[in-house]
């Protein structure tokens, strides 16, 4: 008689799983990066994408810009993940593959977040606090 034994071990979890498992990076940041942006600009950024309290009405451009083309970003990393998958299974460099999906992204979520910014006409009328009385 011959007894089988099936081992599984779990790596990670999903496309993370997989993707520690692959040299190079695994994540790429888009927005007004310290160092990098004025400190002016970054606060103006805040203030436009979350609001204040002193009457600056929210105008979300980097959340709006992120939830419209989630699908598009989605399929690119697919994309990418095939051409990736095809250079390890080559032998080839992963980590420049990797770097260059992620730059390609990148590079379209800055254009997609400038497009929202400027597709802004007028911006929203701020809610009065006080009533005016009659």
């Amino acid at each position: 008689m011959v007894t089988i034994k099936i081992e599984r071990r779990i790596i990670g979890k999903g496309a993370s799983g997989i993707a520690s498992l692959l040299p190079g990076p695994n994540n790429v940041k888009v927005g007004f990066p310290a160092g990098e942006a004025d400190a002016d600009n970054i606060q103006k950024a805040i203030w436009n994408e979350f609001g204040t309290r002193r009457g600056i009405p929210e105008r979300p451009f980097m959340r709006n810009s992120m939830r419209s083309n989630r699908a598009a970003y989605r399929a690119e990393m697919k994309a990418a993940a095939a051409t990736i998958i095809a250079q390890a299974a080559l032998g080839k460099s992963v980590a420049s593959e990797k770097r260059k999906a992620l730059s390609k992204l990148g590079i379209k979520a800055q254009g997609d977040i400038q497009a929202e910014i400027t597709a802004l006409r007028t911006p929203p009328k701020p809610r009065s606090r006080r009533r005016l009385r009659k």
